[in-house]
């Protein structure tokens, strides 16, 4: 199956496995890497910035051709760890990001300059 969305990420499918907090993991993204979609995880399920530079490295050696990985970011105030896991991100790479629950501008820039996607969940208008 050939969309924008296949061809952006380089997956078969145009589907992205949803980030859920709490659920999805390193071995849940590397079947859906494994199925030909995107997987991803939320940033905040990592307690620790060690935690999430090793499910980076894991994903890196996990990754298959046809499948993408990503992470979520929550990127309100609330999120006091926003701006070092951006760092982590950006600095050990992922193929993508997709910010939630505030203005995306700072990790566009950020990503963008490290190669990395970034889609943004809008929850309200």
């Amino acid at each position: 199956m050939n969309t924008k969305l296949t061809e952006l990420l380089n997956i078969k499918y145009p589907i992205i496995q949803a980030p859920m907090f709490l659920v999805s993991n390193v071995a849940m993204v590397t079947e859906a890497m494994k199925a030909g979609i995107a997987g991803c995880i939320p940033a905040l399920n990592y307690r620790t910035l060690e935690e999430l530079r090793a499910s980076i490295k894991m994903l890196h050696e996990a990754k298959v051709a046809g499948g993408s990985f990503g992470y979520n970011l929550i990127v309100n105030k609330s999120n006091i760890k926003y701006k070092s896991q951006l760092e982590v991100l950006c600095k050990e790479g992922c193929d993508f990001i997709i910010t939630s629950l505030g203005s995306p501008e700072e990790t566009i820039k950020q990503a963008h300059a490290a190669g990395i996607k970034v889609f943004c969940d809008v929850t309200d208008l």
